[in-house]
């Protein structure tokens, strides 16, 4: 009698997964210690040639991984609810947001990036590339450039985001039309939003699979913190944004976030990203530690000296770090660093965390 058998194998290959089913019917014959195996035409091989079966399936795997590569053309909405179709992956992207350049040189694409803004200063490689200006775009340079594509925060670039939408690049060819300028608009707002960046970006840039390796890497550094500082003690904890008016990170925003993550309980006012305090409320509020960067406080004894926090723990016990401005204030890649700092700082921690760092 035939036995029918059927492999059934899970591949999973981002952001897509398959089930992909290969049906064998087999003949056993025990005397000679043979198999056939097929439909039609069936093909009798020895015991040792089931490796040959093994080599299939794992022919198979590669060939369904082969499905998730990006076939053009394609449309993705943006964070403005704008469609961006593309015929092809851009070869010449201009980013105007410096957390979206951290995140296309995170994804391998220095090559492919031909304009940034002054303010695009990390890695050192964003300084020796073009730049289209600094706190507003010049446009005209941009288009100098003829870019394919342009990434945006929304948020904070809305003005440009518009002003290059509404502009036409030249045509490539006498036969061609002016065409506006690509923009694809992002907006990092919450951690999750950060995760969701990442990983739109590589779908535009067709690097969807670097996409997902940085995330995974990100995800396990803040799931370390995350497991490890449920082991200490709770803290209540603010984020500090800006000092005139005390304003701090509320719900929504990547830095409450982290500092929920960090094991905190962030006392900020909910209802927004952006909460205002006064001084009774914070003294009420007592928080254990302060979180702010370097370009808010300058040195942590501004804050603990201040009269607006002295009264608090935090004040009392000089609980105030202060972070490096640049990596506090830019939600990409290494908002992870954000995290790891504020953990270490308020726990004390020291070899632990070098367990998780490259």
């Amino acid at each position: 009698m035939p036995l029918r058998i059927s492999f059934v194998l899970f591949v999973s290959s981002f952001p897509y997964d398959f089930i992909v089913i290969f049906p064998v019917k087999f003949h056993l014959k025990s005397a000679k210690k043979s198999y056939i195996i097929g439909q039609k035409g069936a093909v009798k091989i020895r015991k040792l040639s089931v490796l040959l079966i093994v080599l299939l399936i794992a022919s198979g795997i590669a060939g369904a991984t082969s499905f998730n590569r990006i076939i053009y053309p394609i449309k993705t909405k943006d964070a403005s609810g704008d469609i961006l179709e593309q015929k092809q992956p851009p070869a010449r992207i201009i980013s105007i947001d410096p957390a979206v350049t951290e995140i296309l040189f995170n994804l391998n694409l220095k090559d492919r990036i031909v304009g940034l803004t002054e303010n695009c200063n990390y890695p050192d490689d964003a300084k020796n590339i073009a730049k289209v200006g600094k706190d507003r775009v010049d446009i005209n340079k941009a288009v100098a450039i003829k870019p394919d594509l342009v990434l945006v925060n929304f948020e904070a670039q809305k003005n440009d985001m518009e002003r290059m939408r509404r502009t036409m690049l030249p045509p490539a060819s006498e036969e061609a039309q002016p065409a506006p300028i690509q923009v694809f608009a992002v907006d990092p707002r919450s951690l999750q939003d950060i995760y969701n960046t990442i990983s739109v970006i590589g779908t535009v840039t067709n690097k969807e699979h670097s996409a997902y390796s940085l995330l995974q890497k990100m995800k396990r550094r803040v799931d370390w913190v995350e497991a490890r500082a449920k082991k200490e003690k709770k803290l209540k904890a603010l984020v500090l944004l800006i000092k005139r008016p005390l304003t701090f990170a509320g719900q929504g925003s990547y830095l409450y976030d982290l500092s929920e993550k960090a094991g905190f309980d962030n006392v900020a006012p909910r209802g927004g990203m952006y909460q205002r305090m006064k001084r009774e409320a914070i003294e009420k509020a007592d928080p254990d530690i302060i979180i702010t960067s370097f370009d808010v406080a300058r040195d942590p004894k501004n804050i603990y000296n201040d009269r607006n926090f002295r009264k608090t723990s935090a004040g009392k016990n000089k609980k105030v770090v202060c972070i490096d401005s640049e990596i506090f204030s830019r939600p990409g890649p290494r908002v992870t660093q954000v995290l790891e700092e504020m953990a270490t700082f308020a726990y004390g921690w020291g070899r632990e965390i070098e367990q998780i760092k490259e």
